[in-house]
């Protein structure tokens, strides 16, 4: 079998894995992983693995980019402290923690490899989304906090890794013009990000059909990449940026007025949804298929001290998530939405934050080699202890994680109702004041004014607003008549 023949057959497995994963009650996370383990013995299948960059220039840039289109600029402005800067603490003090850590139980790594470990642990996934399909049953307050927190935690963790990917050599890293590379690599590329974002949705807004509209939003995440290659700039910075960006101005906030069709934000939410979904699955295989030759590789290391390492690396990510999570959970905001129960805040926020599959990119894109030609003789060994930590991390506190929601008794649907409600009621009023007089067409408009301005007022969440902005562009959609769904590409 050719490599390509290998691609193919991955493609066509992915889905039926996750149907079978499903119909045997079995976390997907566990199946794709065992599934691509099991390949690695199987003889006639390709041997060796693809180049570090096709992680980091193919999958990366679509999956940050999926994640973070579905988030608001209001989501981070009113999490500044309890999102914003408790995220940016939690990421140094995880990278800090699993650096220290790694150098004691494994002193000849060294603190750059020690360090880079400590960067794919602090990457880490809200679980509560995906564990409730949407908003958890917890205050808004704290699902938004941790939602800010990821992100940040991505910019911050994927920024360090490639600066510290650079500091690969004998000599340790130099903290201190390490810091300043990171804190200009991020403005800058928030600042290229936010540009190319705006940019982007102008071209959207002159694309006409909706699959070439979509094709333009495929780019983005590439091109990001791209400049953020050429400028030397972080590229999660930059992707980030630019989705908040194409966010923030799809619509224009005085009018509501979108600047792309309905048809094409339908689509699009859903293209978005099954690239992400794709592109983690095959991550899981892959990783589960490098596994058995990392493995072989560890002579001096058992089994059993593999075992001993993942468990005190986890713990050590997990005891710091929930120490920063409770000083978080005495801040007003949240104090108050917790109403008297920080404890209980903090261990849902330190069991819901999940090691991630961006961790995986980052694992499997560790260089053979160092700067000079020598081998990366640590290389086997990182990938092998952050497979391990992200995977046990996923199955052990996401297969627990509705069990630990449940006991801790931290909200109900009554918030989500209230602004549900108060979502419906905005859209009523502003149709009676505005859309009746002048038009079906501007009634969506106006309609969707309203609901940008709720979520800029923090009276409704992001999920809130997506689902009824989709509501609205389904009626938007449907009022147009004749149209045919995805219909209209240009033949090349």
């Amino acid at each position: 079998m050719t490599g390509v023949d290998f691609v193919a057959l991955l493609l066509a497995l992915a889905g039926p894995a996750l149907l079978l994963s499903g119909l045997l009650k079995l976390p997907p996370t566990l199946a794709l992983f065992g599934a691509g383990v099991a390949s690695a013995f199987i003889p006639g299948l390709p041997q060796g693995h693809p180049p570090s960059e096709v992680f980091t220039v193919l999958f990366l840039p679509p999956i940050i980019y999926a994640a973070s289109v579905r988030a608001s600029v209001p989501l981070l402005r009113t999490t500044l402290l309890t999102g914003v800067l408790a995220g940016a603490v939690l990421t140094l003090a995880t990278v800090a923690a699993v650096a220290a850590l790694a150098h004691v139980l494994l002193p000849g790594i060294g603190w750059t490899a020690a360090l880079l470990l400590g960067a794919i642990l602090a990457v880490f996934d809200t679980r509560l989304f995906h564990e409730s399909k949407g908003r958890p049953h917890v205050p808004r307050a704290l699902a938004d906090a941790l939602k800010s927190r990821e992100m940040v935690s991505r910019a911050m963790a994927v920024a360090l890794f490639g600066l510290l990917v650079e500091e690969l050599g004998p000599a340790g890293p130099d903290l201190l013009p390490l810091a300043g590379k990171l804190v200009l690599g991020i403005a800058g590329g928030a600042v290229l990000g936010a540009v190319l974002g705006m940019g982007m949705v102008w071209l959207r807004e002159r694309s006409g059909p909706a699959p070439v509209e979509i094709l333009v939003s495929v780019g983005t995440p590439y091109l990001g990449a791209l400049g953020a290659s050429l400028l030397g700039l972080p590229t999660v910075v930059v992707v980030m940026a630019a989705a908040l960006a194409v966010n923030a101005v799809r619509f224009e906030t005085r009018t509501g007025a979108p600047r792309s069709s309905s048809e094409a934000r339908i689509t699009a939410v859903a293209f978005w949804e099954e690239a992400s979904l794709l592109l983690s699955a095959t991550l899981f295989f892959l990783t589960g298929r490098a596994l058995p030759g990392a493995v072989t590789g560890l002579d001096d290391h058992s089994p059993a001290w593999l075992a001993l390492l993942t468990g005190a690396l986890l713990l050590a990510v997990m005891a710091v998530q929930a120490a920063v999570s409770w000083l978080a959970a005495r801040l007003p905001t949240l104090r108050r939405a917790l109403d008297g129960t920080p404890a209980q805040g903090a261990g849902v926020s330190a069991w819901a934050s999940t090691r991630s599959v961006v961790g995986l990119v980052l694992a499997l894109s560790l260089p053979a080699a160092l700067p000079d030609g020598q081998p990366f003789a640590a290389r086997e060994l990182l990938l092998v202890l952050a497979t391990l930590v992200v995977v046990a991390s996923i199955i052990v506190q996401g297969a627990s994680l509705r069990w630990a929601v449940r006991k801790a008794d931290l909200g109900d649907d009554k918030e989500k109702q209230e602004e549900e409600s108060r979502a419906k009621q905005a859209m009523d009023a502003a149709w009676k004041h505005e859309g009746a007089a002048e038009g079906t067409a501007n009634r969506f408009d106006a309609e969707r004014r309203a609901l940008l301005a709720l979520r800029e007022e923090n009276r409704i969440g992001d999920e809130v607003l997506r689902a009824m902005l989709r509501e609205v562009d389904l009626r938007s959609r449907a009022a147009e008549g004749g149209t045919l769904p995805g219909a209209g590409p240009p033949n090349p």
